[in-house]
């Protein structure tokens, strides 16, 4: 029996629960940035919430300020909304965001648009505009492409605030398939841009 095999597995167990736990934080932590706003937030609110202590916060972030920082971030989530080619990116972005609703009750988008006019919301915003609109606008093609990116982004926080903060009748209780089949062509209209 190999000695190192245990704790291989051990070290490999607490690795997958650290991350585990630093999401966590993470995920806390934008929940409490989009809804109080920086100033109103402390590390001992995130903690309790995340039920951890305020030491392992600052083990794992240091400071709020960087907190803050990684928790206003869009990249990982622009990434994933973004991975598809053009003739494809309506029906990806339309399932990409509604996968997100339903893996974690969450938005990026909804927390862009209820962070942005909160104390330090302008990181927030900055982040959104560079990481997500800019992106998508230089990957378009014709006429007013920032244009037709900001109006696929807002039609995405829109079918979000619908169904996570506004929970309305119709699109909530519409089944998945059927909202990508309604909205995909929208969006692919704007990707696309004029014949």
């Amino acid at each position: 029996m190999s000695s190192t095999g245990p704790a291989t597995a051990v070290g490999e167990d607490q690795r997958r629960d650290a991350c585990a736990t630093r999401e966590a934080i993470l995920k806390v932590a934008r929940r409490r940035f989009s809804l109080c706003g920086y100033a109103d937030v402390t590390l001992r609110d995130i903690a309790a919430d995340a039920e951890v202590s305020a030491a392992l916060v600052v083990k794992y972030f240091g400071s709020k300020e960087s907190l803050f920082a990684e928790a206003s971030g869009f990249e990982q989530d622009a990434e994933r909304l973004l991975d598809c080619e053009l003739p494809h990116l309506g029906e990806h972005l339309v399932r990409t965001l509604l996968d997100y609703h339903d893996r974690t009750q969450g938005d990026p988008l909804v927390r862009a648009v209820f962070t942005s006019s909160r104390p330090a919301g302008a990181q927030f915003r900055a982040n959104f505009e560079r990481q997500l609109v800019t992106r998508l606008a230089k990957r378009l093609t014709g006429p007013k492409a920032r244009l037709r990116a900001e109006l696929v982004c807002s039609h995405l926080m829109g079918l979000g605030a619908a169904r996570l903060v506004l929970r309305t009748k119709a699109i909530s209780a519409e089944p998945k398939e059927n909202l990508i089949a309604i909205t995909a062509p929208l969006l692919q209209t704007w990707i696309d841009g004029p014949p």
